[in-house]
């Protein structure tokens, strides 16, 4: 009944959103999670799980105006009726804005891996990214491999790996900067991530090993300017553009960092950070060499479709990899959304052109990182 031919037909199609839904444990349930009100690394993430229902809202809207039948899929701990639900609502593509299943993130993957199954053209990047998007540390050792800069860095356990090696025996410099390596969202970020001594990072091991389960990720700390690195609206064909984040707002005492908070908890001190259009902020080389890095990250690991990348500059001005995300918010107000709008989508054309993109990822080019040959990732990359 479908194909894997790309939605870019005339005529409306009959859309499924699907999302994951989102429940706010009570107070017997945020105990057995062993989540600690006093010292909250904010797992599970409730504030970022209730914006992917508003922004599927959202879409709805932007999709049956443009003349498509959309339907609201909501997806809780098992994927196991929507089979059923794409025959009966003769389902022409899925738009995939599932960010968890069963509130775990790791199960992210599971969605792309179903309409493979079923052949249903979805939107977004394939199961092979989002797994390793997930898997921080393993996404880095593969960035490397490919000669992609990125923060130095390794990754722990608990803290008692810190005892058999740490950052000074690594090559590494204080201050650092710790973050989980298997979450997203930035969950278990927060004005104590950037860690000055051996004291402080072994308190911030010890504290996120206490709330959720390594590894860990230490690496150095990148003192210059974070950029996202937008890509609209696949890493092929699509254009990259650069946003910086503003912290000029900060307090003294919060590094200019994105922590949970910053994104997803209102009128907090860090909520004043913005994303500004980067073309005007950055010099020329500056602004190439962003949009290289991060195309050539998102093609070494595989992406397919829309993403972002994260870079920070380090002491030397050269821009190094710090995140992957093939799944970010489209929020009308988030980040790629101000980058899309920065070269003349507005928010409808986004979601538009998102959808137009609808295929099966196992009939795209292989990615490069599945290439023999690594520099095959820098020549793609060149041309931005």
């Amino acid at each position: 009944m479908h194909t894997d031919t790309l939605l870019r037909d005339a005529g409306p199609k009959r859309v499924a959103i699907v999302f994951n839904a989102t429940a706010t444990p009570d107070a017997a349930a945020r105990e057995e999670l062993g989540v600690d009100d006093a010292e909250p690394p904010q797992p599970p993430s409730h504030e970022a799980d209730a914006e992917v229902a508003e922004v599927a809202e959202i879409i709805r809207g932007v999709l049956e105006g443009a003349g498509h039948r959309a339907v609201l899929v909501p997806v809780d701990d098992t994927l196991d009726a929507l089979p059923a639900l794409f025959v009966r609502e003769r389902i022409d593509a899925v738009f995939n804005f599932v960010e968890a299943i069963g509130g775990e993130a790791r199960r992210e993957p599971e969605m792309g891996r179903l309409c493979e199954t079923l052949r249903m053209p979805y939107t977004g990047n394939g199961p092979g990214i989002m797994r390793l998007a997930l898997a921080k540390d393993m996404a880095r050792r593969l960035l490397e491999s490919h000669g992609v800069p990125v923060a130095r860095g390794f990754a722990v356990l608990d803290a008692t790996d810190l005892d058999r090696a740490g950052p000074e025996a690594r090559g590494l410099c204080f201050p650092v900067f710790v973050k989980p390596a298997r979450t997203d969202a930035s969950i278990g970020i927060d004005r104590h991530s950037v860690c000055a001594d051996a004291a402080a990072l072994r308190a911030r091991v010890a504290h996120l090993a206490r709330h959720m389960t390594g590894p860990f990720l230490v690496e150095e700390y990148l003192p210059g300017r974070e950029i996202n690195v937008a890509i609209v609206a696949d890493p092929f064909t699509g254009v990259c553009v650069p946003t910086e984040i503003d912290f000029s707002g900060y307090p003294a005492d919060i590094p200019p960092i994105v922590t949970y908070d910053c994104k997803w908890v209102p009128d907090c001190p860090e909520s004043v950070a913005r994303s500004l259009p980067a073309r005007d902020r950055l010099t020329p080389e500056a602004y190439a060499a962003v949009c290289q890095v991060a195309r050539a990250a998102f093609l070494a690991l595989g992406g397919t479709s829309y993403g972002r990348v994260d870079l920070r500059f380090d002491a030397a001005g050269t821009p190094r990899v710090i995140d992957v995300n093939p799944n970010c918010d489209l929020h009308p107000e988030a980040g790629m959304a101000i980058a899309a709008a920065s070269v003349g989508y507005r928010h409808e054309d986004l979601v538009l052109t998102i959808l137009a993109g609808a295929a099966l990822k196992a009939r795209h080019v292989p990615a490069p990182h599945l290439v023999a040959r690594p520099r095959v990732v820098g020549h793609v990359a060149a041309a931005h």
